[in-house]
């Protein structure tokens, strides 16, 4: 019998689009050939050794329902491993061109959804390119299980004929560690099963949609919070990062960068992590791309959303689609380097402080009991948010080796959704790092600007470590958006306190049912009754949902 698809795995394939792939893609270079025979082997013995590679995906016949895994009868190797080569002499300009066109290429719904190709005439090596749709697990799964096939012998012997695999029985729970979140995924589960009818009833029927809100109410302080956050959140402009999708997607990446480099601007500035340095650089090519294209940019703070692996440790090698997404804003206004630096760190100390991650989850986990088409409206609600996507791994620090041949370099890519366009990959791997990015050609046909933007923002950074000029002027740190807020919120207490000493205890501005004004007296910190306040913040929460539906279902 068929396994039935998980809804988060659901979800992401209900997202495939002919402008947008939902497939994730990984290379590994090498510096020799590497023998195809044993290639075959290696993936055959250990890749398809975990079983969902040897599943396709079958649609119930009542089209009612969630997919399901089943063996593919007709599984052969050699539709998922092929062999082709690069015109000659190709260079990474020609290996680019492959593999953006290789991006672009749909995967065949009819058998399991991967496929390796082996390029050849890299110069005098190779690279094994692999696509794996994101619905057989995400990036950081998949990471590792391409990983966990490599050799850290040299002199490893050929792969042993495929092992069996144990059904594994780690379930949705297990890996989650704190309680509030397991409550959260619990009520998103029954909210999220409701929710289509929900959705019908709401909109045609007020006052079941109060209901709804009262019933959603009883989520965690934190979920209703992000929820609402999210809902009134304004959309990124459109810039050359985002907007109108076509199907051509470039990839590029640079070539692998010395970890100590990064490391000692990292060092220069008290506790800045090596994940600031390299998020910060990413904003400042973006604001030099930006530049190119004559897009103001003194004004502009761009999101990216980046996936946070919520896995319990040790299971990184179970597939499926485990993790959550966060949305970073990026100080692409901020001049100087040095305070965007500290400023992207203190954004995120802030970001890795929230519930967000853990919310954001329980959140996707509703959105994934939807129908493909309101999936969709609901992801884009969401992703539309953005301007790109970025995600970092850590690779092994330690050289790998791959069919017999060693490993020189490691890059990936993630899919993105909605209107986004760029994405943005950084892989550590043997002492070294390597920055990807995927565009969409119409928005952004030229992304090696962007990765040049990069390498010139980074030895910038670099030079003024070295030359001790990043201690020549103090930096104030300041989020403009953030303190202008807070000194508004500041004055209006200020008059509204002090006009209360003056007149004393006031009267609830609200009124009545009957349309009278009411007669109690507000509380001292507020314009209302201690009846009227919750009547306020229901029918505030009642506006957020009413408009996330709204949004759902146009």
């Amino acid at each position: 019998m068929a396994e039935t698809m998980t809804n988060a795995d659901n979800f992401w394939l209900c997202m495939d689009e002919p402008t947008n792939l939902m497939v994730i893609t990984a290379f590994m270079e090498f510096k020799e050939k590497v023998d195809f025979k044993r290639l075959q082997a290696t993936i055959d013995s250990r890749l398809a050794s975990f079983p969902r590679f040897r599943k396709r995906i079958v649609k119930p016949k009542s089209g009612m329902g969630l997919p399901g895994w089943e063996f593919d009868p007709n599984y052969d190797l050699r539709s998922h491993v092929q062999r082709i080569a690069l015109p000659s002499p190709g260079d990474k300009n020609d290996l680019q061109e492959m593999i953006s066109n290789l991006t672009t290429t749909p995967l065949d719904p009819n058998k399991p959804l991967w496929q390796v190709h082996l390029i050849e005439n890299y110069g005098k090596g190779c690279v094994v390119f692999f696509r794996i749709h994101h619905c057989i697990g995400d990036g950081i799964a998949l990471i590792y299980v391409l990983l966990s096939a490599a050799d850290t012998d040299p002199d490893a012997p050929w792969p042993k004929s495929r092992p069996k695999q144990k059904k594994s029985s780690l379930n949705l729970q297990s890996f989650l560690s704190f309680d509030s979140v397991k409550d959260t995924v619990k009520t998103t589960r029954k909210l999220g099963t409701k929710l289509i009818k929900e959705m019908e009833k709401a909109l045609s029927d007020s006052d079941h949609l109060k209901k709804l809100v009262k019933k959603s109410g009883r989520l965690p302080t934190d979920f209703a919070t992000v929820l609402s956050k999210h809902t009134i959140m304004k959309s990124d402009p459109n810039t050359p990062f985002k907007g109108k999708l076509g199907v051509r997607k470039l990839v590029v990446w640079t070539d692998p960068m010395e970890l100590s480099k990064i490391k000692t601007v990292g060092k220069a500035i008290t506790r800045t992590t090596l994940n600031d340095v390299l998020v910060a650089t990413v904003t400042g090519a973006m604001r030099r791309y930006l530049k190119t294209r004559n897009v103001a940019v003194n004004e502009l703070d761009l999101r990216v959303t980046i996936p946070v692996n919520i896995r319990k440790a040790g299971t990184e090698f179970e597939l499926g689609n485990k993790f959550s997404l966060v949305f970073l804003p990026l100080p692409v206004y901020l001049k100087d380097p040095i305070l965007r630096l500290k400023e992207v760190k203190r954004r995120m100390d802030r970001l890795k402080k929230s519930a967000d991650p853990y919310i954001n989850f329980g959140l996707v986990g509703a959105i994934g009991y939807l129908p493909p088409g309101l999936a969709k409206k609901a992801a884009q609600l969401f992703g539309n948010k953005a301007s790109g996507v970025m995600t970092n791994v850590p690779g092994p620090r330690q050289p790998l080796y791959f069919a017999g041949s060693k490993i020189e370099n490691i890059m990936f890519w993630v899919p993105r959704s909605g209107a986004i366009g760029l994405g943005i990959s950084i892989l550590s791997y043997d002492g070294k790092v390597t920055v990807g990015i995927a565009s969409d050609e119409g928005l952004m046909p030229d992304p090696e600007v962007f990765l040049e933007g990069f390498e010139d923002e980074f030895n910038y950074l670099l030079e003024l470590v070295q030359t001790g000029k990043i201690y020549d002027k103090p930096l104030v740190l300041h989020d403009r958006y953030t303190e202008s807020q807070a000194a508004v919120k500041d004055k209006k207490d200020k008059k509204r306190s002090l006009s209360r000493k003056a007149k004393g205890s006031t009267v609830c501005k609200a009124k009545t049912k009957s349309g009278r004004p009411c007669k109690n007296k507000a509380l001292s910190d507020s314009d209302y009754c201690k009846t009227h306040i919750e009547q306020v913040e229901e029918d505030t929460q009642l506006k957020d949902v009413a408009q996330l539906m709204k949004e759902l279902i146009q």
